[in-house]
Parts: structure tokens; C-alpha cells; sequence
């Protein structure tokens, strides 16, 4: 079994080719010094593009630290950090040659110089509290098709889960469903004890009345509630970041953090916060016969039914889809981050796109 722990690096199925820009030569009589200030521009975006992706990737690495220097975020969603600078760069490219877009050149600097101070547990909460900088106004009216939330005027565009085009719309409200559309910043989609997919606000450190149903913000869990009843109410306490922190039920924080590659693991009365080793796909993932915990590196955790719980003890790795590869979100794989499965009405099998505005008709 290939693992990835702190102490052993195994690097990650990357599978992605040198992002190349390509700039199309002046048609028609277009001078010579025209062509080089459009030259001079792309190059100019791609340039600010790399810093905004050095920024974003630097805080998912820098919020998931603790364990693994590598950061957790990084490890799981992209495998290293080169591939999520490349991503992340082609996807703000995309976005800024989206119809109606907010999001420009200078929109972009101004972003990446005050990336670095969107607090952690903001940012892990759906993008919450941004700095002012990175919240592009778009020009589209709600009911107009769009891909990015920045081509948007609400700053939301819905029904793009699972597809590539959708509509802006308003941001969600708390109890909206979330089954084909994100929630807006600041909220969580939770399959509830009803068994529907609903958007829900996340609760400040100290709140009395989270439950299964509603949640606490990162960094956070609910002590007292229960899985099965929404009826419970808990207090979100701070969960435990530290490894060899004492965990379990009957110690104050029993919960150890995932985020930062943590599970509480050991004898019963002496539980302690130990570190997730990281393996490439196929290997096993979740609770390992041995007591050990296992996550996967650019994967996603799959039983032979579906997504698997931290607690399972017959999943095993599937490694991320390739853009335009096959892709099932009940079974796997998914999809390489930010592209989405793109699947027909009803289905969970689709294929891999990466996120492009001009493939959508801007009608309402």
C-alpha cells in the first residue's frame, strides 16, 4: 500500500499536462503593434491568474497545516500543490472570459494581494467573509444562463452541481435544497435526518442550539447532538487540532479534526487525536483492521454502495477522473477539482468538464 504520511511523501497521481496558453494571431489587417498589446494582455491575465492561484492554493495548504505541511486540502483535492496552481489558474482564465463577468485584470491583482487575509474558518465555510477585493459584481440578471456565481449581479448561479450552465438566481436562503445548486458562503449542504439535500448556516463557536441538522462552523463540532435525532441540541466546541490530544466520548472536545489529517483512534477510556495516513488509489480507506485510519490522495473514499463514512471497514480509494473522463457521484470516481460531473437529469453518471462559460447560452 502506497501511503502518504508525515514522515513518508509518496507523490500523487498528477495526470495533468503543462497549462499552455495559447494566443491566436490578428486576423485580418490588424497591425503589428496591435497584435502585441493583445499579446501583452493575455499574457498580462495569465500572469495575474498564477498569482491568484499561488494565493488560493497557498491558504487551502497554510488552513490544513497542522499535521501534514503539505496541507490536508491540498493533498486530498488536487495531490500537490503545482497541480492546484495549474488548476486553479486555467479556471480563473475561464472565469474571466466569461460573458458578463466581474471578474477582470485588475479585479484579480487587487484579489491576490489580500488573499492571505480571508481567515481559515471563513474560508473553509463555503468561501465566507471574503476580503472585498475577491467578490466580483457580474452583469448578468437573475434567470440568465451562466457558469461562474461572478458572472452573476446576485453573485449566485444555480443549477450547475452537476452541469455546466446554469442560471443566476438569489443566493440561497437557509433550508434551501442544494441537490443540483452550491449554497451561498457561509452555508453547508447536509443531507438531513428527513433525508433531503438542504443548504444550512453554520453556527459560531459557543452556540447552544446546533444539532445533526445544523451545523457548527470549522474548526467546530457539536457536542451533545445526536446523528439520529435533529431534535438534540449540542454546543459547537473546538475541535481538537493537536496530535496526541486526548479524544472520545466523556473528554470535553471529543472530536479530532479531519481537516488537518486527525482521527481519534486507540483503547476505549484513552483515545487519542492520531494522524491519517494517505494512500493512492486502490488502497483501503476509513477505519483499517489494524485501528489506524486511512484518507486517499486525489481521490475520494467509495464502499461498493457509495461515499463512505470515516467509520467504514470496506472502503477503498477512487482516484479523482481526468477532464472529460467518466464519472459517477454515487459510485465514483469524481471529478479532479474544480471540474464537475456533468450528468443528464436523474443520473449520477456523467462526464468530467471543466468549467467554460462559452459553452452557454446567455438566454433567459
Amino acid at each position: 500500500m502506497t501511503i502518504y504520511s508525515s514522515t513518508r511523501c509518496v507523490c500523487a497521481r498528477v495526470g495533468l499536462a503543462a497549462l499552455v496558453i495559447s494566443l491566436a494571431a490578428s486576423c485580418g489587417s490588424g497591425s503589428p503593434s496591435s497584435s502585441a498589446s493583445s499579446t501583452d494582455a493575455a499574457e498580462s491575465l495569465a500572469d495575474a491568474c498564477l498569482a491568484l492561484a499561488q494565493a488560493e492554493c497557498a491558504l487551502r495548504q497554510s488552513c490544513s497545516d497542522q499535521v501534514y505541511a503539505d496541507g490536508v486540502n491540498i493533498i486530498a483535492n488536487y495531490g500537490n500543490l503545482a497541480a492546484c496552481r495549474s488548476r486553479q489558474q486555467q479556471a480563473c482564465l475561464n472565469n474571466a472570459s466569461a460573458p458578463g463577468s466581474g471578474t477582470n485584470l485588475s479585479q484579480i491583482k487587487s484579489c491576490a494581494q489580500t488573499y492571505s487575509q480571508w481567515q481559515c474558518n471563513d474560508y473553509l465555510d463555503n468561501n465566507a467573509n471574503p476580503p472585498v477585493s475577491c467578490l466580483p459584481a457580474g452583469a448578468l440578471s437573475n434567470g440568465q444562463g451562466c457558469t461562474f456565481n461572478a458572472q452573476c449581479q446576485s453573485g449566485f448561479c444555480g443549477g450547475n452541481k452537476y452541469a455546466n450552465c446554469g442560471m443566476c438566481a438569489a443566493q440561497p436562503a437557509d433550508g434551501d435544497s442544494c441537490a443540483t445548486s452550491a449554497c451561498a458562503p457561509g452555508q453547508e449542504c447536509l443531507t438531513g435526518t428527513s433525508g433531503a439535500m438542504v443548504c444550512r448556516g453554520r453556527l459560531p463557536v459557543g452556540s447552544t442550539t446546533c444539532t445533526s441538522d445544523a451545523p457548527c462552523q470549522a474548526f467546530y463540532s457539536c457536542v451533545g447532538a445526536s446523528a439520529s435525532d435533529a431534535t438534540k441540541v449540542g454546543v459547537c466546541t473546538a475541535i481538537n487540532q493537536a496530535l496526541g490530544s486526548t479524544c472520545g466520548g466523556g473528554t470535553p472536545n471529543p472530536a479530532c479534526d479531519a481537516g488537518q489529517g486527525l482521527a481519534c483512534a486507540g483503547p476505549t477510556g484513552s483515545k487519542t487525536c492520531q494522524e491519517v495516513a494517505y494512500v493512492l488509489a486502490p488502497g483501503p480507506c476509513g477505519a483499517l483492521a489494524d485501528g489506524s485510519s486511512a484518507a486517499c490522495i486525489d481521490g475520494d473514499c467509495f464502499t461498493a454502495t457509495g461515499p463512505a463514512a470515516s467509520t467504514a471497514t470496506d472502503a477503498s480509494c477512487v482516484a479523482k477522473a481526468d477532464d472529460g473522463a467518466a464519472c459517477d457521484t454515487q459510485l465514483g470516481p469524481l471529478c479532479q477539482t474544480p471540474a464537475r460531473c456533468v450528468a443528464a437529469s436523474g443520473s449520477t453518471q456523467g462526464t468530467c468538464v471543466f468549467p467554460d462559460a462559452t459553452l452557454c447560452n446567455l438566454g433567459g
